[in-house]
């Protein structure tokens, strides 16, 4: 998504189509894994980081609560994953985004590069209270919507399917290869 409507797309090389893999946000998935007074604390922290001109300095792993440890983190990027205020520069599969955040990234794909989604329908990563199904169909809809393409033959929700695919049965994973390359067999050959 960041490479086809993302900050600078317009400087990229066209491609053929993208795969979106197991779609997860960032935000919606680390309140699952962080307690909330741990993630708020954090945020408070990089955003005072952020506003003092220190965004890009590496935010601490003991503020992180040993999260994501070791990988280093800066403050703004930490502010990005997070999306305390639901702005994140890369905050695209997030389930409460309105439409006209949906406009300017799914709404903005070019034509000429037609999207495959693929949903992991037991992906660890999503909140129970996340409608995949109604989530791809709002995504389509705003791509449409926007001129752009999407493969509906081959997107959907792979079940049984975890965010990796690790540990999968064969059946879960042939699935997602069949889907993959329906996707690229429709593709036009040049």
């Amino acid at each position: 998504m960041h490479y086809l409507t993302g900050s600078g797309h317009e400087k990229r090389a066209v491609i053929d189509g993208g795969i979106i893999q197991a779609p997860v946000s960032d935000r919606e998935s680390m309140t699952l894994l962080i307690p909330p007074e741990v993630l708020s604390e954090t945020c408070r922290v990089a955003k005072a980081m952020v506003d003092s001109g220190d965004g890009e300095e590496i935010l601490s792993t003991k503020v992180r609560n040993g999260f994501l440890a070791p990988t280093p983190v800066s403050a703004r990027r930490w502010l990005s994953l997070t999306s305390p205020d639901h702005d994140g520069e890369d905050d695209y599969f997030s389930s409460d985004l309105n439409d006209d955040q949906l406009q300017r990234s799914f709404g903005a794909l070019p034509p000429r590069s037609p999207l495959c989604m693929l949903f992991s329908g037991s992906d660890e990563f999503v909140p129970k209270t996340i409608d995949q199904k109604a989530s791809l169909k709002k995504w389509t809809d705003i791509i449409q919507k926007g001129k752009g393409k999407v493969d509906e033959e081959h997107s959907g929700v792979i079940d049984g399917a975890t965010h990796d695919l690790g540990n999968n049965p064969e059946n879960v994973i042939n699935e997602l290869v069949k889907r993959v390359l329906g996707f690229l067999d429709s593709l036009p050959t040049i």
